[in-house]
């Protein structure tokens, strides 16, 4: 259907006119056994810039659907400040491999200006699943600091960012401690991709004397390639902190590399011996341990994985609530 001035009625309307015309669909094809199955097991909101790099916005949210049928909601931030509301319904459809039955979800998708973006939130009241968790994933700087994002926020039961993407990631940083020391949850992209880096270490501490290292260490070094605002680096150090005690020193070097925001090194120094985990551009981490060294490769995950990740804690997670404590302060 084509673009018009939204009412929530009109586009649940729509919604069930799709059901009845996929069925009506399957029912007049050649396999009248397949049948299609409607899954909603939440309500996911996906908040998008114009002009953002939307097709990959698109394939992630598609991907997110396969484990994760949802009612799809996108909330489109328009570059024309005084854009009017506008809105549409359809439905994602596909086929599990092996599988003659069709699975299909609910997409809805708002475009407002800024200005007229407040209102989108009145709206969504009536076209979010009813009874279900409610996931907001604000891929959005721009909206982050938008005034409707605190109305948004407080509609769902948990809200993903990513704070490299933010106008001040640093701040970014205090907000999101703020929401959580409130009460709120949370999940940070930037915090995710660390998950192999807190892997790789804890497995140099179970290889070694954990007593002893921890005695004999002076200090931590994190090399990152990213700047002004690492907020992986703060990520980690924070973490580590927690870890090793918040008085601990753990250093955040930058250094010059041609590669894309990453964690380039952790050198933990002792009295006898540094350890190091080292990754190179091609994304294989080297572990030396004195005469010991091992190889690991850390896949670069795309935004549907790590959301997917962060789709798997729709509870509090006290380990990102303390590094993210210390992290906020850094």
């Amino acid at each position: 259907m084509s673009a018009t001035v939204v009412k929530p009625e009109k586009l649940l309307k729509d919604l069930s006119g799709l059901w009845v015309q996929l069925g009506k669909e399957e029912t007049e094809g050649s396999d009248r056994s397949a049948g299609v199955l409607r899954a909603v097991t939440m309500t996911f909101l996906l908040g998008v810039d114009e002009g953002e790099d939307e097709v990959a916005a698109g394939e992630a949210l598609a991907q997110l659907m396969h484990e994760h049928p949802s009612r799809a909601i996108v909330l489109k931030l328009r570059k024309d400040d005084g854009a009017v509301i506008e809105g549409r319904a359809f439905a994602q459809c596909w086929m599990p491999f092996g599988r003659r039955q069709q699975i299909c979800c609910e997409q809805i998708e708002l475009s407002a200006g800024g200005a007229a973006f407040e209102d989108i939130a009145s709206l969504l009241r009536g076209l979010i699943a009813p009874d279900l968790p409610v996931v907001f994933w604000c891929r959005c700087g721009r909206l982050f600091e938008h005034p409707s994002f605190a109305t948004l926020a407080g509609m769902a039961d948990k809200v993903i960012v990513d704070s490299r993407n933010l106008p001040n990631p640093k701040a970014g940083l205090r907000f999101l401690h703020q929401q959580l020391a409130a009460g709120h949850l949370y999940g940070d992209l930037s915090w995710t991709r660390l998950t192999r880096w807190r892997e790789t270490v804890a497995n140099v501490f179970e290889r070694m004397d954990c007593k002893e290292f921890f005695n004999q260490l002076n200090r931590a070094v994190i090399e990152y390639a990213h700047c002004p605002e690492p907020q992986a680096a703060y990520y980690l150090s924070g973490w580590l902190k927690s870890v090793l005690g918040a008085k601990f020193p753990v250093d955040c070097i930058h250094v010059e590399s041609g590669a894309k925001w990453q964690i380039k090194k952790i050198r933990f120094e002792t009295a006898l011996t540094d350890v190091e985990i080292d990754r190179s551009e091609k994304g294989i981490v080297e572990t030396h341990i004195q005469h010991f060294s091992a190889r690991t490769v850390f896949e670069e995950l795309d935004e549907a994985r790590l959301v997917r990740e962060e789709l798997a804690i729709l509870g509090r997670d006290p380990i990102f609530a303390r590094a993210l404590e210390i992290a906020s302060q850094i």
